[in-house]
């Protein structure tokens, strides 16, 4: 985990970025998103960030943001 507030500043680490493209990922595969499709794929990523920043970090609320980001 990051210090306090580097999150926020666009700084992730390792474990950090593992998680969060997980969770793109998932959402890709479920709705079909192929790894060609960059903007869809960035608008998904875009919406699991702002949730990890927001402190909804869990697997199930990172996912759900980038399902909501698809729509």
């Amino acid at each position: 985990m990051l210090p306090s507030g580097m999150a926020e500043a666009g700084v992730y680490d390792a474990e950090d970025m593992m998680e969060i493209r997980n969770a793109v990922e998932a959402v890709c595969a479920e709705l079909g998103i192929d790894r060609a499709d960059q903007p869809s794929r960035e608008r998904i990523a875009t919406h699991v960030m702002r949730s990890w920043v927001l402190g909804r970090r869990t697997p199930l609320g990172l996912v759900q943001a980038g399902l909501d980001g698809a729509a």
